[in-house]
């Protein structure tokens, strides 16, 4: 068969054509290079969460790898910087490889788990800081955050105290007040941190890894506490500060007013109680009990507009003094010193920094608030804490934000109109759509996120946020300001009383909007591929400029669609084999027993999106049977079953059984696999999947996320406190 041989014009045509198209694509990205230092923080988010998904760990000869490429995309840049395929390549492949190479440092200069005692122990510690928590069963009781901690008893005694902090959680009748610099010396039950409630859950394990966590502790008796001894240190001064504050808060507050006081004024973590908390959530106002950006910029537009109008009062320094400059630096200092009061969490931390930017953009004469801002500030939180980039508060916060600035470069045009327009109407309707804007595309952001973190969504967000965010920005916040000024004469219940009255207002608008019908849908999980599509597709429309934009919905729309195509496990069973759950139709059965583990129940709920029940005893023929302590799920090519019950299986069981769970012991059906205890404790979580050829599919958690530096033993077995060996 001879080959076809084109004729000499046909190829110079073909040549020509692509050789156009290539200007065209060169000449389109070159319209696009004022951007492209925009994709910084989103290529290293990229290279960072490709580590953290990885199922083996890499060696360090991968990491000198990682730091070859960035050096040599560095160089190539220097001395070949002109060229657009140079720009693009390097900055692409040298941004991702140092994101993989920052979170694999940070990774690797964390301490190890240490093994903690499987008995009821004596230990002692250094407080670092206390927060009054609510329990769900509405008890109030202590968290105690302790460093130095050293165990008393048997071969523990005489080891070195441990390099993690250990989380002790009081007992709620215990009559002690721990205090920052306190010794506690307390009988506790230690747990490990928790594995996740199935393959690809909620990593808790990799979360305590990089918060410097050694585990949970829950006292058994009363503790004993040691004061007398003055916080050392500046961060045990703040919080025993943050406490004191809380305390004074709840005092002239009592009730559910007093501890969202606390929670907005003093960062008193956990002190909601969780059906307000679960009431804030479904109407969209959660953000209001965590300190972020929404407060921080009322802090600061206070004390701006009130240095602002004290500096008018004076003509000369009206007329000779750079009042809008001074406003700026005072505001700034209040809002770091705010921070700091209510704990330095992340997304204030994140607000913080582009307020930081802000100011110096208005002391130069640049615009305020820019994409540049924001990627300047998610670039350094991303290098100090690679971890945050599969966090809920990064990834809201960079959502909300993002949406915020693009949204509104969109829309100016078209706002300034109307602002200015002569028609009255048109005026105020310019005015009040920027509340109306904002609610809408900081709350359709962070749906996405919600999805994936929660698994729901509250169609009902806009409404409330429309009402509760005014409220607190005029009214709340304000009176909270003041209550700072009048705390040290004691005074800080003049202040304090109406800002009560507008947080009981917030509270009464959050449960009526959480009653209404359909104030919180539950739907499946959104998973980490999908996610990582949303938010590709939510930087396409922020971060690239012009008509082309808009091709970034289609990412965005499948990302929301992503749930409903994946394959939904059908039996889950838990990594302590004492809790299983199978999805029947269009509810989620848990057993056995009538009481699940809340933790693993909440986790399940949010994968499947489904409402819970428990197994049925004596169930009938149908896709799920349950008889005698076995559970039988019928699939199209075989049948799961599922042993509760330390019975064992029958002959007649055993028929068409083409997998055994089995959480009972030993016991099994010849010749098909069985899942047991022990694959249970060696490899953790189980979820069973049908897969395409109609059979089913195992995944579990250790096959998920292989070994990594944060993955602990099975058991939960750490590396021993031993002293280092004497020299010779």
């Amino acid at each position: 068969m001879t080959g076809v041989v084109l004729p000499r014009q046909n190829i110079d045509r073909i040549r020509a054509g692509l050789s156009r198209m290539c200007v065209g694509v060169g000449a389109w990205l070159w319209g696009q290079h004022a951007r492209f230092v925009l994709w910084l923080p989103v290529l290293l988010a990229a290279g960072m969460a490709l580590y953290f998904t990885l199922s083996w760990e890499p060696s360090i000869i991968w990491a000198w790898g990682a730091a070859t490429v960035v050096a040599g995309c560095v160089t190539a840049r220097l001395v070949w910087g002109t060229g657009l395929p140079v720009r693009i390549g390097c900055g692409v492949l040298g941004a991702f490889a140092a994101g993989v190479l920052v979170a694999w440092v940070q990774a690797h200069h964390m301490p190890p788990f240490p093994d903690l005692p499987r008995r009821a122990v004596h230990l002692t510690g250094r407080v670092l800081d206390a927060d009054a928590q609510v329990l769900r069963d509405g008890t109030p009781s202590w968290r105690v955050r302790l460093a130095d901690v050293r165990f008393l008893d048997g071969i523990n005694t005489g080891m070195p105290p441990l390099r993690r902090v250990l989380v002790l959680r009081l007992r709620p009748d215990d009559v002690c007040v721990p205090a920052p610099g306190d010794t506690l010396l307390a009988r506790v039950m230690l747990s490990p941190p928790a594995f996740p409630a199935l393959p690809g859950g909620y990593d808790a394990q990799r979360r305590a890894w990089f918060d410097g966590r050694a585990g949970n502790a829950r006292a058994l008796d009363d503790v004993t506490c040691r004061h007398g001894h003055a916080p050392s240190g500046l961060s045990a001064r703040i919080a025993s500060l943050r406490q004191t504050m809380a305390v004074r808060i709840r005092a002239a507050l009592p009730g559910v007013r007093g501890d969202i006081a606390a929670t907005v004024l003093a960062g008193a973590d956990g002190a909601i109680a969780p059906g307000v908390r679960d009431a804030f959530a479904d109407a969209g106002l959660a953000h209001l009990l965590a300190v972020a950006g929404l407060h921080l910029a009322i802090v600061m537009g206070l004390v701006m507009v009130g240095v602002r109008m004290g500096l008018a009062l004076s003509e000369r320094a009206a007329l000779f003094w750079p009042c809008r400059q001074i406003a700026a630096v005072c505001a700034l200092l209040a809002g770091g010193g705010y921070v700091i009061i209510t704990g330095a969490h992340l997304p204030a931390q994140r607000s913080l920094f582009m307020a930081g930017l802000a100011v110096v953009a208005l002391m130069v004469g640049r615009r305020v608030v820019s994409m540049r801002a924001l990627a300047v500030a998610m670039t350094a939180l991303l290098c100090l804490n690679a971890e945050n980039v599969a966090e809920l508060p990064l990834q809201m916060s960079a959502a909300a934000v993002m949406a915020l600035i693009a949204g509104f470069d969109a829309l100016r045009p078209y706002l300034s109109a109307w602002e200015h327009d002569v028609a009255w109407w048109r005026r105020i309707g310019g005015r009040l759509a920027h509340p109306l804007l904002a609610s809408v595309l900081a709350g359709s952001a962070c749906i996405p996120v919600g999805m994936a973190h929660f698994g729901t969504v509250q169609p009902w967000f806009v409404l409330a946020n429309l009402l509760a965010v005014p409220l607190m920005s005029v009214w709340i916040m304000p009176w909270g300001l003041l209550s700072f000024v009048l705390m040290p004469p004691g005074w800080e219940k003049l202040a304090l009383v109406p800002m009560g009255w507008g947080i009981g207002l917030v509270a009464w608008l959050a449960r009526q909007v959480a009653c209404l019908p359909v104030a919180r849908i539950g739907v499946p999980a959104i998973g980490n591929g999908g996610l990582a599509l949303f938010f590709a597709g939510l930087c396409w429309l922020c971060l690239w400029g012009g008509r082309g934009r808009l091709l970034g919905a289609v990412p965005v729309a499948l990302a929301l669609l992503s749930p409903w195509w994946g394959a939904q496990p059908v039996v889950m069973v838990s990594s302590d084999a004492r809790m299983a759950g199978v999805v029947s139709g269009h509810v989620l059965l848990t057993g056995p027993g009538g009481h699940p583990d809340p933790f693993i129940l909440r986790e399940w709920q949010r994968v499947t999106g489904l409402e819970a029940s428990v197994l049925p005893d004596d169930a009938g023929q149908g896709p799920l049977s349950c008889r005698d302590g076995t559970c039988r799920v019928r699939e199209r090519d075989g049948d799961i079953l599922l042993l509760l019950s330390a019975r064992g299986p029958g002959r007649r069981s055993c028929r068409d059984a083409r997998m055994v769970v089995n959480l009972s012991g030993q016991g099994g059906c010849p010749g098909v696999m069985v899942i047991g205890r022990f694959d249970m404790w060696r490899n953790g979580a189980y979820a069973l999947y049908p897969d395409r050829a109609g059979g089913i599919r195992a995944l579990s958690d250790r096959q998920e996320r292989g070994a990594r530096p944060w993955v602990m033993r099975p058991g939960g077995v750490g590396v021993p406190d031993l002293p280092m060996a004497q020299a010779e």
